[in-house]
């Protein structure tokens, strides 16, 4: 494959973290604003009935679409791993991962979340001003998650939004050892020269088969329910984005996607969400608990644990191709959010928090202080990686392309 196709496809792939690094930080800020969902600071406003439409339907289709667009992240991460590890062997390529997805997570847990929760605290934030081991001294605080065994488990699990990171290290860890077990000369004579993209009808087979599956793992730990701040209940869809991020870097699956490959994905992609709507409607209707769908035994939980697998599925070869063919290439603009979307990503939660209390106090409708936190969040987090964090040296000007 000669340099120039390289590049392009490199191009398409950061735009497409771009975009998504800038909807995990609107998602996170719309969950300022409404009941759904967890965050450090969460607002109680008046609610119009205009705010309450517009919020609970980016709610739901955020709730659809949750689990493919972050799967994306993982899609790339399994992308970008086989050709780092190729290129730096098994010890080099650790040490990369670990300063790179390590350092930031044990940093994350260990300063950063506990010094925001104990402000929070202290500020009057609910629910952290109520909680007892809040109330004094932050040396008390931090200490005391130290003392037992069960709350020293609970502190170092709790990553925040940063969870991602532990997941692509579990999968990273999968992948090193696959790869360890391949060495074998009776696996590795198995393995493939070439391997097409499978038809649609294998795949959906397969998204409803890992649908049934993921339905099963809900009836015990549905959505909102993550010991060890693991989502157990979409660990299934993240694996299948992993894998075949790993499967399309050494098949050139990105690169034989086809338009044929959008339509019938795109149509499926509508009659899911058709399908779902219709379930959530008449959910309403009966005045069912939406918590339903998130886990249980019942009806709206495996439909949603179904559509859930099929959209990853086709978020796939959808976005993925339109990505590949409409824009794959950077102006300046472009080319400097993708050297720092990791970054804002690392940087978000704490500048999101303080821009939203800043503007606490104003009397605004929540969706007038969506509308004016969210662009500014996003302004705040590319300055500070942009213009801080290299300038200290925290980070290298490495595309993601060579990094992830």
């Amino acid at each position: 494959m000669n340099t120039q196709s390289k590049r392009i496809r490199y191009l398409f792939l950061d735009n497409i973290k771009i975009l998504f690094t800038i909807l995990v930080i609107f998602w996170h800020t719309m969950v300022t604003y409404v009941e759904a969902g967890w965050w450090y600071y969460k607002e109680s406003n008046p609610v119009d009935p205009f705010s309450d439409i517009f919020f609970l339907l980016l709610t739901s289709i955020g709730g659809v679409f949750q689990t493919s667009l972050l799967g994306l992240f993982f899609l790339l991460g399994g992308y970008f791993t086989p050709k780092s590890y190729d290129r730096k062997g098994i010890w080099s390529f650790w040490k990369e991962r670990l300063i790179r997805l390590g350092i930031p997570l044990f940093l994350y847990i260990i300063l950063i979340n506990p010094i925001m929760i104990y402000t929070l605290a202290k500020i009057g934030i609910p629910p952290w001003n109520t909680l007892p081991m809040l109330q004094g001294s932050f040396i008390d605080y931090y200490f005391s998650r130290f003392l037992s065994w069960e709350d020293f488990i609970d502190f170092i699990s709790f990553a925040g939004p940063m969870w991602f990171l532990r997941v692509l290290l579990i999968f990273t860890a999968i992948y090193t050892l696959w790869r360890q077990i391949t060495k074998l000369g009776s696996i590795q004579r198995k393995i493939p020269e070439q391997f097409s993209i499978p038809r649609y009808s294998y795949l959906l087979f397969l998204a409803i088969g890992l649908g049934c599956l993921t339905f099963i793992i809900r009836i015990f730990l549905s959505i909102d329910v993550r010991p060890l701040e693991i989502p157990w209940g979409q660990l299934i869809q993240y694996l299948m984005m992993f894998s075949i991020g790993v499967i399309s870097v050494r098949y050139l699956w990105f690169e034989k996607m086809s338009k044929k490959h959008v339509k019938i994905w795109f149509i499926t992609i509508l009659i899911s969400l058709v399908i779902i709507y219709i379930d959530f409607f008449i959910a309403i209707a009966m005045d069912v608990d939406f918590i339903d769908f998130t886990g249980g035994a019942n009806f709206h939980a495996f439909l949603f644990a179904l559509v859930d697998n099929i959209i990853c599925m086709g978020v796939i070869f959808v976005l993925i191709k339109v990505f590949y063919a409409k824009f794959n290439k950077q102006g300046p603009i472009l080319r400097n959010l993708s050297t720092s979307a990791y970054h804002m990503y690392l940087l978000h939660p704490l500048i999101l928090v303080a821009v939203s209390l800043g503007f606490a106090s104003l009397g605004l409708y929540p969706i007038i202080k969506l509308v004016i936190v969210f662009p500014l969040t996003v302004i705040l987090c590319y300055l500070s990686s942009h213009y801080i964090l290299e300038k200290i040296h925290l980070k290298k000007r490495i595309r993601i392309t060579q990094n992830i």
